[in-house]
């Protein structure tokens, strides 16, 4: 023993220190012709990732050995390793070079290869046909896996296949070589059987027990880290977990278990075999579970790697590793889960296997093999820009159209399997072998492959919604630097491509990163005929031509949707803005009219449109701007949301945008799929005759032209007067009045309109009387605290005890709250004060009528001490109870009758309405509104 270490000390130090002429490749004189077996243990002979030489044979100086790994690796292994080495000529050499060519090689046959020596012989036969040979004449002591069959453990730093060792008789030995593959069974895996002389076994024995004291007086408590993972039932690999030490020093780790959860379940793995090898884990050194037997590794059942590539916990005692979702089989390629990724086509793998496979198990990721000369440089991420996306077609059974993302190599020719693309925090390495991408060169990710087109394109089982508006974000990633490149969508651009209820259209982008949907100039002449205009594998550089156009149609209500008019020539990207921001596009085609857009396909507006995003039409939805046909240039449309359903009339019209101050027409087109409705999407457009109020007195503005079917009258429910009308302009109107009309100058009056092609007469506010109903309270929580509001904003003091209140059934004179209620301090939830001995409303003052019954009134902050507080002469409730959504009408006494003063509701106009509000809401008139329409009152709560 002492011998043999000074001999191995002395050729170490006497030799040139290269990668041409390591220690362990300088054999010295001590060799005869009788193999020799020589046992070490290892130092960092070779550093860096680079592997060279993979050969397990070396001839130098008329000897030759034969190594337990590939050169490169063996001199890099740090555990036990062995050689077997002895002099020979040169035809000898060439004959064991072949002999492991033959091993290590692709063919499927084997033609027969023997070795006869001096004291050895050698032959390739099969694993099971040894197997066979092999029990019957059995062994004295065994080396495989780490185990000795004495019970020794030697501890390696790459967890591959060794050779196995065997001992025959006290002076024979064996080692079988094994072909470093897991493809087909193992009686079918081809071996060297190597018969030579024994070394001194006890001396070997020695060696390893000394060499674990030392290490395990040296060892540091500790776990090693998860390195690389896979599962994948339909590749050679099947499932494994590799672990490894990240240290320079040698760990004992505290546990001999792994423990694995998933959604609360725990599962623990530990066997005797798990115990004895990872006692303590070397420097960089990976440990392999696996339960594909061909492996180096500690079998463990499939059923604890069944989760691997899932949001799984894993540990080995303090070292927790958080599994993530990872894709192992993308397209026809196999892919593992490795925490130091490189390229893939320069990642050493050792094992030989049928599958498209980037992974090394067994080994440090780092590892890197020799590539030949010449060949281009890896991609980097920054050189790949996307050129197209298409959402796919893949949900219509009739033209399922894979989804893709097409992307341009702008950079040099460069190898694409040193990068990854990262889509949804999904990790999609881009390919598992070398894959030029010449300068220039166009590809496809895609869903599923573009059989028999001939394109450069890759499989990965991304997922695409059926509708999508933008291209979605997504990383390059350099796999070796980890520099990352984003795109990152422009979150207020959105695409219509989804036509008839199919994705028709890609986004294109042009060498400015600008987006729009694929012009049909370039569209591929496959798809062009079925309606798709998309180019996967072709860049478009097309100029896209902005089309003007106008907003004809607007319908709110179910089954909403808008029209755009053309002149039907023109064809082009369409582009309109809404008022949060956000841009819509969609493509025009030649020929068409009418384009209607709508978020979900109905039978109210058919197939023909472009599909919006949800909640395009919601709440908030108040303008639209675009380029405007009729104006020449960009224009902005805006309207109230909340007089929107008050104009399409209980939800029942479609709405045509007029010019101010019209706003809105609407359709006269009774719907021949949607009972009871008014639209015509996608066809030509009928319009309603609108009139409306201009500044001053007796002016109007109208969308058409008014003539003798237009009927106009004066007055309120005690009588009406007819008008004449006179044009002033271009539709516009006013009232030939001679005056003086015959009603009382206190009363309030409104004006009539009748025409065929008003939907609804109309009726406009046209004279006020002094007082005005501004707030009531119809619904308070305590039925009997309702309340209204009023002011008086004429220049004269009105007495109020001439007036009366009426609602929808009964009339009540007022009186002021003191003259009926004479010894009762009324009570108000906000201790507020009111004028309570009179009905002498002043110029400016406002007053509250209040149920008689009410007490503990709640009353909004615009109430002040100066306020009357009236009540009803008689009654107990105010008319018969103000009721939510009733009218109410305030009207004054002058001599026998009553005249109209103020309304809510305007229930004698040709335009009443109806508000109604929730239990604890009051109704309170916006500042200089008319109170002809719903939209002039903001609800309240009661705890404004």
């Amino acid at each position: 023993m002492q011998k043999l270490g000074f001999v191995f000390l002395f050729v170490f130090l006497g030799s040139c220190h290269n990668k041409e002429k390591s220690p362990l490749l300088l054999y010295g004189d001590g060799y005869s012709e009788s193999p020799k077996f020589e046992f070490h243990y290892g130092m960092a002979e070779e550093e860096g990732n680079l592997i060279e030489n993979t050969s397990y044979t070396h001839f130098d100086s008329g000897v030759i050995c034969l190594y337990s790994l590939p050169i490169s690796l063996y001199l890099r292994e740090l555990g036990a390793k062995f050689r077997i080495c002895w002099k020979t000529d040169e035809e000898g050499a060439n004959k064991w070079k072949q002999g492991f060519l033959l091993l290590t090689g692709d063919k499927n046959e084997y033609p027969s290869w023997n070795w006869k020596g001096n004291g050895g012989d050698a032959v390739l036969t099969e694993y099971g046909k040894w197997k066979k040979e092999s029990d019957k004449e059995g062994y004295l002591l065994e080396w495989e896996t780490q185990i000795w069959s004495s019970g020794l453990t030697t501890y390696q730093t790459f967890a591959l296949p060794h050779p196995l060792f065997l001992q025959r008789t006290k002076d024979v030995c064996e080692v079988v070589f094994f072909k470093p593959s897991i493809d087909g069974t193992l009686n079918q895996l081809p071996v060297i059987s190597f018969d030579f002389p024994c070394p001194d076994l006890n001396e070997i024995s020695d060696q390893i027990q000394t060499q674990n004291d030392k290490w395990f007086r040296e060892c540091v408590p500790g776990e090693p880290k998860v390195s690389e993972l896979f599962r994948h039932s339909e590749s050679s690999f099947q499932r494994f977990l590799e672990w490894e030490n990240p240290n320079e020093f040698v760990i004992c780790p505290s546990s001999d278990s792994l423990d694995l959860e998933k959604e609360g379940v725990h599962k623990t793995f530990f066997s005797d075999l798990f115990s004895k090898r990872t006692k303590l884990i070397l420097p960089h050194a990976t440990t392999v579970f696996s339960d594909e037997t061909g492996f180096f590794s500690i079998p463990i059942p499939k059923e604890f790697l069944a989760d691997l590539g899932t949001e799984t916990s894993v540990r080995w005692g303090n070292s927790e590793y958080q599994d993530s979702e990872f894709i192992f089989r993308q397209g026809n390629e196999f892919f593992s889960n490795q925490s130091n990724p490189i390229s893939c086509r320069n990642q050493f793998k050792f094992w030989n296997s049928k599958d498209l496979f980037c992974g090394n198990p067994g080994l440090p990721n780092r590892l890197e093999k020799k590539i030949k000369e010449g060949s281009p440089p890896a991609c980097l991420a920054n050189q790949i820009q996307i050129t197209e996306f298409y959402p796919g077609n893949h949900f219509d059974s009739q033209l399922p159209l894979p989804a893709y993302f097409e992307f341009q190599n702008t950079g040099d020719t460069c190898d694409g399997s040193s990068l990854q693309w990262i889509f949804e925090n999904t990790v999609y390495p881009l390919s598992a072998d070398e894959w030029i991408l010449e300068k220039g060169a166009v590809f496809l990710i895609t869903r599923k492959l573009w059989s028999g087109w001939n394109l450069l394109e890759k499989e990965k089982p991304f997922s695409i919604p059926k509708v999508v508006f933008q291209i979605p974000s997504f990383l390059w990633e350099n796999r070796k630097e980890k520099e990352k490149v984003s795109f990152i969508p422009n979150i207020s651009l959105y695409h219509l491509l989804r036509f008839q209820s199919q994705n028709r259209f890609s986004i294109q982008l042009n060498a400015l990163g600008a987006q729009f949907p694929h012009v049909r100039s370039e569209a591929s002449l496959n798809f062009l005929p079925y309606g798709f205009q998309i180019s996967p594998g072709s860049v478009n550089n097309t100029l896209v031509d902005n089309l003007y156009t106008d907003l004809l149609e607007y319908n709110p209500n179910q089954s909403p949707f808008l029209d755009f008019g053309f002149t039907g020539f023109e064809e082009g990207v369409v582009s309109f803005q809404r008022e949060n921001g956000n841009t819509y596009q969609f493509w025009k085609p030649k020929g068409i009219q009418f384009q209607t857009l709508a978020t979900l396909p109905s039978t109210c507006n058919g197939e023909d449109f472009y599909q919006l995003p949800d909640g395009f039409f919601s709440e908030n939805f108040h303008s639209l701007r675009y380029l405007s046909k009729e104006k020449g240039e960009s224009v902005t449309f805006s309207w109230d949301p909340l007089s929107i359903k008050e104009w399409t009339i209980g939800g029942t019209r479609s709405l045509h945008p007029e010019p101010n101050p019209i706003l809105f027409s609407r359709s006269t087109i009774s719907s021949s799929h949607c009972l009871s409705d008014f639209r015509s999407p996608g066809s030509s457009k009928l319009r309603s005759l609108e009139i409306r109020k201009g500044e001053g007195e007796f002016h109007y503005f109208t969308n058409g032209s008014l003539g003798n079917p237009t009927e106009v009258k004066l007055g309120n429910g005690n009588g009406t007067i007819p008008l004449l009308l006179q044009p002033t302009g271009v539709n516009t109107y006013s009232v030939n009045s001679q005056g003086p009309f015959p009603f009382s100058p206190e009363e309030q009056l409104y004006s009539y309109f009748t025409d065929p092609s008003l939907i609804q007469p109309k009726s406009f506010l046209e004279r006020k009387g002094p007082v005005q109903i501004e707030a009531i309270f119809p619904n308070p929580k305590d039925s009997q605290n309702e309340w209204i509001y009023l002011c008086n904003r004429s220049a004269n003091s009105e007495d109020l005890s001439f007036y009366l209140v009426e609602d929808e059934t009964s009339t009540d004179d007022l009186v002021s709250y003191q003259s009926r209620f004479p010894n009762l301090i009324p009570s108000t939830i906000g201790g507020q004060t009111f004028v309570l001995n009179t009905t002498v409303l002043h110029p400016g003052h406002c007053a509250w009528i209040v149920d008689p019954d009410g007490k503990d009134w709640f009353f909004p902050i615009f109430q002040k001490d100066s306020d009357l507080l009236l009540t009803v002469k008689t009654t107990q409730t105010i008319g018969n109870g103000i009721a939510s959504g009733e009218s109410i009408q305030i009207r004054k006494k002058i001599g026998q009758s009553s005249k109209l003063i103020s309304s809510f509701g305007h229930k004698e106009s040709f335009s009443p309405f109806r508000i109604s509000v929730a239990t604890g809401e009051f109704l309170w008139l916006k500042t200089g509104s008319e109170s002809m329409s719903t939209s002039d009152f903001e609800i309240y709560r009661e705890e404004f």
